[in-house]
């Protein structure tokens, strides 16, 4: 067991509660709340000494508890992008601020040394897509990329084309839109081998057009082609997406959340969790908990410096994500750690390790 540069941890939060406005606080925030106090008491009872400091900023202004932030380690919080922002113009570049859940918060990673965004973004789950799809294809396999006509000028767009051009691979580039409907169907079965497998990569985050993808592929493996199909996180959660539908494309996704509720780590969670809120958790639960004890782990491992160091450690694996940090030019820091996930025979929706 490694020897801790410091065993005290000065840590702020900040989330929008409701406490004193006598409106009922978010379920999410209140969740998020639990799972970073659980935390704060594993680490207390592991021998770290933690001060956490807790703001309720519902109401007001972000940046009137900035002076309160003096001394911290770092801040976790807020949760909106313009909160944020607030935070990171008032408080000293010294003190890093953690965004703790939205992936979108990411831009602020450009302009602020201090920044540091644990959602991995849409992107990072793109590349992933992208390298997963190559590392899986044989010699003989077809790749396919899919986009929803008109919409190729996004930045998720333009990544992937950079990312398969960069690939080295031959691969195809097809684009509709869900109004030619089944009249795409020998278009698209044109670009396949029916003698290999065919590896689709769908760049949308449309729920009507991903529905229109996948039922096309299943009347193509119907025609008995073979395809495995991957997606973004979003895919999975499509409420008018059938379940037996992902598995019969073996969805292949890349999520920034996945909880593995067979692990030993998650199930100790869950008793302790549910001993001390008398409920289960959510998963904004689990990123409280991830988020507090990953940040304190890594303030103790590596002292006041611990931030230079995010960049030069591996992947550390936690209860519901994987954080792998990397600095963005000359800003901040941000998350590119995945967690694969496929659908496969069987009803099996398995973890890839």
């Amino acid at each position: 067991q490694e020897t801790p540069v410091s065993k005290t941890v000065k840590a702020m939060l900040m989330l929008p509660l409701n406490t004193g406005t006598g409106m009922t606080g978010s379920e999410n925030n209140m969740d998020f709340y639990c799972g970073v106090l659980l935390a704060a008491r594993d680490l207390g009872l592991n021998g770290t000494d933690i001060e956490l400091c807790t703001y309720d900023i519902s109401g007001g202004s972000a940046r009137a508890v900035n002076e309160a932030a003096s001394g911290c380690d770092f801040i976790i919080g807020p949760i909106s992008t313009g909160d944020l922002r607030e935070v990171l113009t008032g408080v000293p570049s010294s003190i890093p601020v953690i965004s703790p859940i939205d992936p979108r918060a990411e831009v602020l990673a450009k302009g602020h040394v201090n920044f540091i965004q644990t959602p991995a973004s849409t992107l990072a789950q793109y590349a992933d897509l992208v390298s997963w799809m190559n590392e899986e294809a044989g010699p003989e396999d077809r790749i396919v990329v899919i986009y929803e006509k008109g919409m190729r000028e996004t930045p998720e767009t333009a990544a992937v084309d950079s990312l398969m051009q960069k690939s080295g691979r031959t691969w195809s580039s097809f684009s509709y839109s869900i109004l030619e409907g089944r009249n795409v169907l020998s278009s698209l079965e044109s670009l396949m081998n029916p003698a290999s497998v065919n590896r689709v990569l769908i760049v949308s985050e449309s729920e009507a057009f991903v529905n229109d993808v996948v039922r096309n592929l299943k009347l193509m493996i119907h025609d008995k082609y073979g395809i495995v199909l991957y997606g973004p996180s979003r895919t999975r959660g499509f409420e008018t997406l059938d379940v037996d539908d992902l598995h019969a494309v073996n969805l292949h996704v890349s999520l920034s959340y996945y909880v593995d509720y067979d692990s030993p780590e998650v199930q100790e969670f869950l008793l302790k969790y549910r001993a001390l809120f008398n409920t289960e958790p959510g998963a904004f639960a689990f990123q409280g908990y991830d988020i507090m004890t990953y940040f304190v782990r890594m303030r103790t491992r590596y002292g006041k410096d611990w931030t230079d160091r995010l960049s030069e450690t591996g992947t550390e694996r936690m209860l519901q994500s994987d954080f792998r940090f990397r600095r963005k030019g000359e800003g901040g820091l941000e998350n590119s750690g995945i967690r694969r996930v496929v659908y496969g025979s069987g009803y099996s929706v398995t973890q890839q390790k």
